[in-house]
């Protein structure tokens, strides 16, 4: 240990200088992770020329370790620590000696570009470097592909792995409760009566959440309350006298809502054969339910002007804006409108009430 330390320093300022390095390293070790520059070195040699570990390793399947683990005659159960069998050769992956505190398997001086091929006879390690930059691998009888292959980590066990390493069971003393012998075995049939409780359970709730977020989200595009208010609009019609224009506001538009007379729907429904030639064909019956009432959206369906009533060609509606004439139908008869004017939805509640929306 202190020839390797003796080696890596060198005589002058830096000799006396390595205590205060040595408590700086302590400090920054502790509890704290340290990064360890790799370095050249004219006396020691690298760890795959001299390994800080055992260098005896068995090469073989992982399916072969595994077995090897199950058939090894191992060290007979101890229940007593004085039992236990004494390591004479102290730990055999700790080249570096007594005074060494810790364990190291890389030493900091730097690895070759080209490593020393490793003896696969003798039980070495290829792992790493020492393959990928060997040809240690290389089996002219077999393809390249099955030779790497072999040299796998879990290829590599350490000689001895078998009948030494550890293989607890569990890292629950005995007579520490850990209900274990209150579990049921996996596939049993008691276990199936509350795996499909908890399945249920869990697809009920899943549900419940996401009918929840679905009917916020759905509530959320819904009209506020004063605005579906607004949207129905019941009108009584005794006051209006027969061919009036009444004018009610519906969805912030003006609804004309006119009392026909007798004239006014022999006219409308006179001009019924010339629905073919119309540019928004319809009938007077189509668009009146009630023939002696119609109504329509008081706005022309070119640019969204109010159309003036008793006026245009035909009597009926006339946009000052471009020109477009109405009909007592408010069908399109002349100008750039592309429509008739629009029926809003509405529906007679009685013979004098009318419910718009």
């Amino acid at each position: 240990m202190l020839s390797r330390v003796a080696s890596l320093t060198t005589a002058g300022p830096r000799a006396r200088a390595a205590p205060v390095l040595a408590c700086a390293c302590q400090q920054r070790w502790f509890a704290h992770p340290l990064s360890v520059n790799m370095r050249d070195s004219d006396f020691n040699p690298p760890a795959s020329e001299k390994t800080l570990y055992l260098n005896q390793f068995i090469q073989k399947p992982a399916a072969e370790h595994r077995k090897d683990v199950q058939t090894a005659k191992r060290h007979p159960v101890v229940h007593d620590t004085k039992d236990l069998i004494r390591a004479h050769a102290g730990d055999p992956h700790q080249t570096y000696g007594f005074g060494e505190y810790r364990h190291v398997h890389y030493d900091i001086v730097r690895e070759p570009t080209f490593p020393r091929k490793p003896d696969i006879s003798k039980g070495e390690l290829a792992s790493g470097a020492t393959v990928t930059r060997t040809d240690v691998w290389h089996d002219p009888k077999e393809p390249a592909i099955v030779s790497v292959a072999k040299f796998s980590p879990e290829n590599f066990r350490p000689v001895g792995w078998a009948e030494n390493a550890p293989q607890p069971t569990t890292t629950v003393p005995e007579g520490v409760l850990d209900f274990r012998t209150n579990r049921l075995p996996i596939g049993h049939a008691d276990r199936r009566p509350w795996v499909y409780f908890l399945a249920a359970s869990t697809g009920f709730i899943m549900g419940s959440m996401v009918r929840t977020v679905a009917c916020k989200l759905v509530h959320t595009m819904w009209p506020a309350k004063d605005v579906w208010a607004a949207g129905v609009v019941e009108v009584d019609l005794r006051p209006v006298r027969e061919g009036q224009n009444f004018v009610v506001k519906w969805r912030s538009k003006p609804v004309f809502i006119r009392r026909r007379t007798p004239d006014m729907i022999e006219k409308a429904r006179k001009d019924d054969v010339l629905v073919p030639s119309m540019r928004d064909p319809a009938t007077d019956a189509e668009i009146c339910k009630k023939p002696e009432w119609l109504i329509v959206i008081g706005v022309c369906t070119h640019l969204g002007c109010i159309p003036q009533p008793d006026a245009g060609n035909w009597g009926g509606y006339f946009c000052p804006c471009h020109g477009s004439h109405y009909d007592h139908a408010g069908r399109l008869r002349q100008g750039p409108a592309p429509k008739n004017l629009e029926v809003p939805p509405h529906q007679f509640l009685d013979e004098f009430t009318l419910k718009l929306g």
